[in-house]
Formats: structure tokens, C-alpha cells, sequence
């Protein structure tokens, strides 16, 4: 028995219909499974599937599962080899069936779904053939921090979805596309700057634009997705005048999807709450103006910044402000100017390790890179872990951090 993994090359050329729904038309269907076994069969198993028909099964686990799949297939591979009959698997849940992987021939096969969803297929193209798929939906264990990939002032642009947790909020009273930036923790909690609320007061007019890269228009990823607010919590020590506590959760309607694209970011937990980070290198990204009073950008930018002491951070801002323990500060150790701007609050300090680490919010600078080695002041997101604990503590995941990796 044999069963063939078609190239690339190959698998480009073929799918291309798939996108046409016209395809599955009269034989399109959607599963939610629960935890446990299912299964598929091709139609009128043990016969062969009737010659030119095609069908799309997805199948949805509920949240936080993940599905197993082992199926066997029997495909007429013709005199050519694998030119009329094709199964298709898509471990995403993608209905477009991008990304999937096509087969032919005959054998089994054992996959995993990405997050919760997978999508089986086939089209025949004139011959006959069969399939039995068996499906586990089991509890997945719990995630948090990847990427896609293993201009904030004088920054560059981030790559397509490499930062899966990071979301724009626009305010859709507006016409600025978006106002300030937010991070995901869980499936229904975003973490914000609590001034960005001063911003829009009102949960209704706050909408969540998740998995985006450029916010003007989404054709650049799959991912995009929208979600509304229900409800905002802003700390109730919150104070506008000297920005403390500037923290606040935005509540989504409903669960948040998982994929490549969309994700929760790790929080520093335990232990890694009262570290200091001085001298770690992180992350800032944003939509926001590219310099002071400037244009805000379409793309979402990054910069690489180092997190500082308290201490030389309350010098650069002496009679300026009070650097307190639930502050972080970063500085742009490469004396280029870079620097967070406005309409970046909010946005997170991102420290990289193998996962992606939410160690601060943007808060507040002088500015936007006015000096070349430029201080800005961020909110301590490992001060306010008890906290978030007790606002969204019951859909957080729990990971250590590896502090001597930089």
C-alpha cells in the first residue's frame, strides 16, 4: 500500500479550485464534536463515493481541545499516478483548505489539528475511491506566546502575524483606524493602558481588531478578526494626572479564536513577577504615529528597546514625573532616536525567549524620541499580577519564564 504527500508545486496547482465554493455546493458540512471519538466515511462506504463528486467535512472540538485524526484512504491513482482522485487534510480549521495538505494513492495517515478545528476533503475528478478517518477530541494543554515566525518611531515593520497576540483598538465612533493597542491574555481578556479609556469611555464603541497586520485592509492575512467589548475594568487606583496603576482589561463578547495568527501572550508569573528586568532586550510594538504630531501607520511596527532601572530612569524624568515600583522603564541603547509614539499606548513590552513574555504597557515618554537615547516610562505588568489574577485568573495559562535566557 502507498500513499503519496504531493509537492508543493503540485498542491498549489490543485487547490486553486478549492476556492471556489461552488465545489462542495451540495455536499458541505460542519461538526462540533464533543470530547471522544468520531468518525468519517466516505459516501456509501463500503462502495466507492460516486466519480465526480466532492465533499468538505470541518470538524470543531469545543474550546481548548484538540483533535487527532487517523484515516485510511483507497484512491484509484489512475494509469498517470494520482491524476482524478484527491483527499485533503487542513490542520487549521481553514474551510479554504489553504495550507492543507493533499494526498492520494492508498494507506493511512495520522495528523493533529493546529488548535481546535480541522477540515477533511475530497474531489473526484471522474474514477472512484473510499476513506474511513477516525477523530479524538482530548483537552489540549494550555498555550500561550507563539508566533507565526520563529514603524513605531525610527523602528520597522513587523513581519505578516508575528506578533499573534498584539490588537489594535479602534474606536468606531472615529475615523482613525485605530487609537490605542492592546495584548490578549486570554479568550475573552485584552490588556490596555487604563488612560486609553479616557480615550472612549464606553464598552459598545471599542471594537478589537485581532490577527491584523495592516489595519486599512486585511487581504494581507487570513487571521483577521474582529470582536466586541461587553465590558471595561480599569484599576481603581487608576490615576490620570500622575498615570499610575495606568492598566485596564477589556472584556470581549465572545471567546476570542485561536490560530496561527490570533493568541495569548504569557504573563510573568510567580517568580518572574518580581524581577526587575534590567538589561533585557524586548519588543515594543504598535500602529501608532511614526514622530511626534505625525502620521500614525497603516502596518504595525517594531523596535528592539532595553529595559532599565528605576533608579536612572527616575533621573531622566526628574521633575517631570515619579517613577514608582509598578513602572517599567525602556531606553534606546542604540542612540538612533527610537522611541514609542502616540496612539501606541497600551501596546505591550514583548520579551522573547521561546515564547513571547508581557512584561509592560505603554504608557507615557517625552516626545516620541526627542532624545537619541530616549526614556520611556511603561506600566509594570508583574506588579498588577494579583490583579489580573482576580479579574481573568481562570482562563490564564501558567508558564515559567527562563530568566537567564536573554
Amino acid at each position: 500500500m502507498c500513499i503519496y504527500i504531493l509537492s508543493l508545486f503540485w498542491l498549489i496547482v490543485h487547490l486553486l479550485p478549492l476556492a471556489n465554493a461552488g465545489l462542495f455546493a451540495d455536499c458541505d458540512h460542519v461538526y462540533h464534536i464533543k470530547r471522544g471519538y468520531s468518525y468519517l466515511e466516505s459516501p456509501y462506504l463500503p462502495a466507492s463515493y460516486p466519480p465526480h463528486s466532492s465533499c468538505r467535512y470541518k470538524f470543531v472540538a469545543p474550546l481548548d481541545y484538540e483533535i487527532s485524526v487517523n484515516c485510511t484512504i483507497h484512491l484509484d491513482q489512475g494509469y498517470e499516478g494520482c491524476s482524478t482522485e484527491f483527499f485533503y487534510f487542513g490542520h487549521d480549521g481553514d474551510i479554504h483548505l489553504r495550507d492543507s495538505e493533499q494526498f492520494c494513492g492508498r494507506g493511512s495517515f495520522l495528523r493533529r489539528s493546529l488548535f481546535r478545528a480541522v477540515v477533511l476533503a475530497y474531489v473526484s475528478y471522474g474514477s472512484w475511491g473510499r476513506f474511513r478517518c477516525q477523530l479524538l477530541a482530548t483537552p489540549q494543554p494550555c498555550d500561550c506566546g507563539w508566533s507565526i515566525n520563529t514603524r513605531i518611531v525610527n523602528g520597522k515593520e513587523a513581519r505578516i502575524n508575528e506578533y499573534p497576540n498584539v490588537v489594535a483598538l479602534k474606536d468606531i465612533t472615529s475615523m482613525r483606524l485605530s487609537f490605542c493597542v492592546g495584548s490578549i491574555i486570554s479568550h475573552r481578556h485584552i490588556l490596555t493602558a487604563g488612560h486609553c479609556i479616557d480615550h472612549q469611555p464606553r464598552a459598545a464603541n471599542i471594537l478589537i481588531l485581532a490577527g491584523d497586520h495592516n489595519i486599512e485592509r486585511t487581504e494581507e492575512t487570513k487571521y483577521s478578526a474582529q470582536y466586541s467589548v461587553q465590558e471595561i475594568v480599569r484599576h481603581p487606583e487608576y490615576q490620570a494626572n500622575t498615570v499610575q496603576n495606568d492598566i485596564a482589561l477589556l472584556i470581549t463578547t465572545i471567546d476570542i479564536e485561536w490560530s496561527r495568527g490570533v493568541g495569548p501572550i504569557c504573563l510573568p508569573f510567580f517568580a518572574a513577577k518580581d524581577s526587575s528586568f534590567a538589561l533585557k532586550y524586548v519588543d515594543i510594538v504598535g500602529w501608532g504615529t511614526l514622530h511626534f504630531a505625525g502620521a500614525t501607520s497603516d502596518t504595525l511596527q517594531k523596535i528592539t528597546l532595553m529595559v532599565i532601572e528605576n533608579e536612572p530612569c527616575q533621573k531622566a524624568y526628574e521633575n517631570i514625573s515619579t517613577i514608582s515600583s509598578s513602572q517599567i522603564c525602556t531606553f534606546d541603547y542604540t542612540g538612533n532616536n527610537r522611541d514609542s509614539c502616540q496612539y501606541d499606548s497600551g501596546g505591550p513590552l514583548i520579551l522573547r525567549q521561546d515564547r513571547q513574555f508581557l512584561l509592560g504597557l505603554v504608557s507615557f515618554g517625552t516626545a516620541c524620541g526627542a532624545d537619541k537615547y530616549s526614556v520611556g516610562v511603561n506600566t509594570r505588568v508583574g506588579f498588577f499580577w494579583q490583579w489580573i489574577y482576580d479579574h481573568a485568573g481562570h482562563s490564564l495559562c501558567p508558564v515559567n519564564m527562563n530568566l537567564k535566557r536573554i
